[in-house]
């Protein structure tokens, strides 16, 4: 009889000066029929126009562009939600927020995070007998039974919430900027608006706190090894595995880095750019000398880039929110136009998915889990609907539709948080509310209601500028079509088994290594 076992122990043993779990594979007779690997690598607030591939301006992107022409690109893919949380608990669950209940941003001192009743697509493959990882960016709960080492995932090495949610030594470039960790012992005061100066960020391994401030010069290094090192475990282990790794990059702050000669507006964009691309080269890299015939690597990201940060925010590409824009406020993350959930996305599975193909079918994040669970022969939770769907037809080229009908929660520009108020039916797009994000200049979009929806059509006018005329054949014909999807999905959601998360806050659950120094300050042995 073939059996396999896999211990953790989270105590852990020194390795290249981190805490590093004690890994002891114990394999004997043969392995049972080969399952797929999956790394899922999701950037952060990286806009659709960053992409070389996507016809980018500049091209910071080789590598990913080089992994876009020995696999598929995906032009009209697109985030869950347009903010931080909400899309990675439903890449995560294959749900909307108001279905597995995280409808916005976690905090530093938040209490809860996705609801413990959610099933995360780690637990999934778990019990399907892979060994599971996570590196990165977690920002669905911190405290508790919240952390990813309790929901599915073997190995965690990362930041808890965002990398700009605590302060460090080396803040890298901001906009507004924000200071340096305070250094003496007198008490600290938070004297920039939307920066922490009181605790500083810290850097988990499992459930350790290995690093207090994080030094971000050398964070992306770190990622890379720890990335490269599960993989070369797992693929040795002889035991299928899942790797998530959810970057720091292209969220704001940016590392401090050599910058080429070029303008300063784009200069220090393009480097972080090329440095989240050679991070995610490497890991390709291994998964090609390790494992490249039966992994499956899926690159995407989590909303729009963030206009308020200036030239430190991506490009929408031509995805411009023109009728918000001339409004006031921006289009890009925190909304529902294009600009804010549209993004890069990429498939590479050697011998599986098409070389150098470009789909234009609907996709979404929120495909990812479905369409793993049954790559991985596994099978979905009981008792919930997923607004995701088994895209593997698409992937293997073999399909090309996608979604008829997406849905795009309100992010934080306009509306209540979750609500379903902007309707994506083929290629029109209807809007029951508007508004826009703080843009660069510091304007702010007033958020205006539509009985009667506006509604573009993106084959005709993917910049959204000019909404159909309400009074117009087109519109008529839409209009009941939008009513219907948005009526059905919203009794579908009333019928479901929901969740509701926990956003209540109390500092006692702050991490913190070292409650006697300032700001927290700890430094692994």
């Amino acid at each position: 009889m073939g059996w396999l076992f896999l211990k953790v122990l989270l105590a852990g043993v020194s390795f290249s000066g981190f805490l590093y779990p004690l890994v002891d594979f114990c394999i004997s007779g043969k392995t049972r029929g080969r399952k797929p690997n999956f790394v899922i690598i999701l950037a952060d607030d990286m806009g659709w126009g960053d992409l070389g591939a996507n016809w980018a301006e500049t091209k910071d992107t080789a590598n990913l562009d080089k992994m876009a022409s020995e696999g598929m690109r995906f032009v009209d893919f697109h985030a869950a939600a347009s903010t931080c949380s909400p899309s990675r608990a439903s890449l995560l669950t294959g749900r909307l927020g108001l279905r597995n209940g995280v409808t916005h941003n976690f905090a530093v001192t938040s209490v809860g995070g996705l609801p413990l009743n959610e099933t995360t697509l780690a637990e999934v493959l778990q019990q399907a007998g892979y060994i599971t990882g996570m590196i990165g960016k977690w920002h669905l709960g911190h405290h508790g039974s919240y952390h990813p080492n309790f929901r599915g995932f073997d190995y965690y090495f990362g930041i808890p919430y965002s990398h700009d949610m605590g302060c460090t030594d080396t803040p890298g470039y901001n906009h507004p900027p924000c200071p340096a960790c305070p250094q003496g012992d007198g008490p600290s005061s938070n004297l920039q608006r939307d920066c922490y100066t009181d605790v500083a960020l810290p850097l988990y391994e499992n459930l350790h706190i290995v690093e207090q401030p994080v030094n971000l010069s050398s964070l992306a290094w770190k990622y890379a090894e720890k990335a490269t090192q599960f993989i070369q475990q797992a693929s040795t282990s002889g035991r299928p595995f899942l790797l998530y790794v959810a970057l720091a990059h292209m969220h704001v702050p940016l590392p401090v880095t050599q910058l080429p000669a070029a303008p300063r507006d784009r200069r220090l964009y393009g480097a972080g750019l090329r440095e989240m691309d050679g991070l995610v080269g490497q890991i390709k890299d291994k998964v090609d000398h390790t494992a490249k015939d039966n992994t499956f690597l899926w690159f995407t990201g989590d909303n729009g880039p963030w206009a308020e940060k200036c030239e430190l925010a991506g490009s929408v590409g031509a995805f411009t929110g023109v009728w918000q824009a001339r409004r006031g406020g921006s289009p890009a993350k925190q909304t529902t136009w294009e600009g804010g959930h549209r993004v890069p996305a990429l498939a590479y599975w050697p011998g599986r998915v098409p070389v150098n193909v470009t789909s234009t079918a609907l996709l979404s994040v929120l495909d990812i889990f479905p369409t793993v669970v049954a790559l991985a022969q596994a099978s979905l939770p009981q008792g919930r609907r997923f607004d995701g769907v088994d895209v593997s037809e698409v992937l293997f080229g073999r399909s090309q539709p996608g979604h008829r009908v997406l849905f795009h929660p309100n992010s934080g520009a306009a509306g209540e948080f979750g609500a379903l108020q902007t309707v994506r039916l083929e290629r029109y797009k209807a809007f029951y509310v508007t508004g826009g994000a703080r843009a660069c200049d510091g304007s702010i979009g007033p958020e205006l209601q539509h009985k009667l929806p506006l509604i573009f059509n993106l084959e005709d006018d993917i910049a959204e500028a000019v909404p159909l005329e309400r009074g117009g054949a087109e519109y008529q014909a839409v209009l009941p079509k939008v009513r219907k999807v948005l009526a059905d999905v919203l009794q579908d959601i009333a019928n479901d088994n929901i969740s509701s998360a926990d956003y209540t806050q109390d500092p006692s659950v702050t991490p913190c290594c070292n409650p006697y120094q300032v700001a927290c300050r700890c430094q692994a042995p």
